[in-house]
């Protein structure tokens, strides 16, 4: 009961605070209410904040005592906050620069990107579970961007779009990733494997709001998290020659 309780005050302070936040930018990037928008971005912040401290860190619902024959059950790995944080950050920006059209915006989120990479490189190939983790980040952003082809199919080219146009975008490019968490967590999985199907589920959220736009940064990224992955192996087997010489 009280796992179900702390999920569903996490959704909706997760929810209510990308609401915010999305439309904190939409009345920020208005000279009229940029100062209302500013309060409302901080308000989903903080509010996204909470839900990052509601979220349930699953575990065995039954104590076992373990003994020397019996290995202990797989427990869930801790939800990387800072990994959440900078994708909120990557997401807002590029949002605030797709709707707003400022070439600053994007360079800032390209400088950014090095960063946020380190922190999805450094929690997908130095803890386990990579290649369960990938399997959601991949899916979540395969699926914005079946929406956003879809979505200029049948809005054309987006220098044409108007300004609402552009803010509906963004919304829709949230519903892969929200709608696999709320999958991922009425589904009876493991911990563990619930645990890594979130965090790759949220890493793939700055990647979703880029849409087809991405897909220049996304393919780079799997590439190096491939390289990592075949790689790791080498390098720790020769740390362990340099150790045992």
């Amino acid at each position: 009961m009280e796992e179900w309780r702390n999920n569903f005050i996490s959704g909706f302070l997760g929810l209510s605070g990308i609401s915010l936040v999305l439309i904190g930018i939409q009345q920020a990037s208005k000279p009229a209410t940029d100062e209302f928008g500013r309060v409302l971005i901080i308000g989903g912040l903080l509010l996204s904040y909470g839900a990052w401290i509601f979220w349930p860190v699953s575990t065995p619902e039954k104590t076992r005592h373990t003994t020397d024959h019996e290995p202990s059950p797989p427990s869930a790995e801790m939800f990387p906050k800072a990994l959440a944080a900078m994708s909120i950050i990557m997401s807002i920006i590029w949002s605030r620069m797709f709707t707003t059209g400022d070439d600053e915006l994007f360079w800032t989120w390209v400088v950014l990107l090095p960063v946020y990479l380190i922190f999805l490189s450094h929690n997908f190939l130095f803890r386990e579970g990579m290649v369960k983790k990938s399997i959601p980040f991949t899916a979540s952003y395969a699926m914005a961007c079946i929406i956003w082809i879809i979505f200029l199919y049948i809005h054309g080219d987006p220098w044409f779009w108007s300004r609402g146009l552009f803010t509906m975008i963004m919304w829709l490019s949230l519903l892969p990733p929200l709608s696999l968490i709320l999958l991922n967590e009425s589904l009876n999985k493991s911990p563990e494997k619930q645990s890594m199907n979130r965090i790759g589920i949220v890493a793939s959220v700055p990647f979703c709001v880029t849409g087809i736009y991405g897909v220049i940064f996304f393919i780079p990224t799997l590439i190096i998290l491939s390289l990592g992955m075949v790689l790791k192996p080498r390098l720790m087997i020769r740390d362990n020659q340099g150790l045992v010489s």
